[in-house]
């Protein structure tokens, strides 16, 4: 090989870029970073002002159940970081806020109407059916609808509203008030929520109510409380069992097993239903002989043979272990 001839170089030749040149990929960034902040302090004062004029309405009925039966959480808590208007109140302040409705059949409701009135909200009772539970209906999400509709021509200087609301029913009004150019921010339950329904695409700003308020999502010993729902099961009939005008209903049962147990209702449902799955506990009638019902049948709730001999179990275990 011959070593005297030149070798080749491979490739284009760097150049060194001249100040001017430099100068100019410093100002280029410098500029791309002011029209990025610039951007975002525009957007932040869009938003700012969006919040000018806030109307909130808050479908109580299906928020203050919701929140019961699955987290015993009551939205007009006495904390005030875990109160649904407080946090509403802390959010959007009280110069902007220009309606702030709560919709619900308040005779069902175990809210205090005083303490509610005092956290400056506008009541709208809505009555129900009467009953309790999952059995429960009301109009409270149609009344809520069309005041919302109502209130863009009554007074078209809001130009936020906010819902509060834990199902799907919301999703037209919404979707109707971002067409009409309107800022829309909802607070819901995740857990409640439809899974085939992507709520917060209907929306500008969304927040879980969970994480809103600081609910507590806590772990119960279903075993333990099983046992404990045959304990008052059985207690009851002790007490009440012989009288001729009581009988063991399972609506009345459930109440007073959610706040006996300090557990929700969705849960204590669930283990009701178990024990009847596994022949613990059985549904049966009673012919009522005294009081205003008298002649009538009802049907309750008793525990079983096998019911019964779980408690026994149970507490022998109890004894042994101590």
């Amino acid at each position: 090989m011959d070593e005297s001839k030149p070798k080749r170089r491979s490739g284009v030749a760097k150049t060194t870029p001249t100040p001017e040149e430099k100068s100019r990929a410093v100002m280029e960034m410098i500029m791309s970073v002011v029209s990025e902040s610039t951007q975002q302090t525009i957007r932040s004062m869009n938003i700012k002002n969006e919040l000018d004029n806030v109307a909130i309405f808050v479908d109580y009925d299906n928020v203050y159940w919701s929140l019961m039966n699955n987290f015993n959480h009551d939205p007009d808590h006495e904390s005030e970081e875990k109160n649904l208007f407080s946090r509403l109140w802390e959010r959007y302040g009280q110069d902007n806020v220009r309606a702030f409705r709560v919709y619900a059949d308040f005779q069902k409701i175990r809210s205090s109407l005083t303490r509610l009135q005092k956290k400056r909200v506008q009541i709208r009772h809505v009555y129900s059916n009467g009953k309790e539970g999952d059995y429960r209906k009301n109009s409270s999400d149609i009344e809520l609808c069309i005041d919302a509709i109502e209130n863009t021509y009554k007074d078209p200087s809001i130009s936020c509203y906010v819902f509060v609301t834990a199902d799907s029913d919301m999703i037209p009004v919404m979707s109707r008030l971002m067409y009409k150019g309107k800022r829309v921010e909802l607070f819901y339950l995740s857990k409640t929520a439809p899974k085939y329904v992507e709520m917060k695409q209907y929306v500008h700003y969304a927040q879980d109510l969970v994480e809103l308020l600081g609910v507590e999502e806590k772990t119960y010993d279903r075993k333990n409380l099983s046992i404990q729902i045959l304990e008052e099961i059985k207690k009851w009939h002790e007490a009440n069992g012989e009288k001729g005008d009581r009988f063991l209903g399972i609506g009345w049962l459930k109440t007073h097993l959610v706040a006996k147990l300090a557990t929700p209702a969705e849960i204590i449902s669930d283990l009701l239903e178990d024990l009847k799955k596994q022949g613990l506990i059985i549904e049966d009638t009673k012919e009522l002989t005294k009081g205003k019902h008298k002649g009538t049948s009802k049907n309750q709730i008793l525990c079983s043979e096998s019911g019964l001999f779980k408690i026994l179990e149970e507490a022998e275990q109890q004894e042994i272990s101590k």
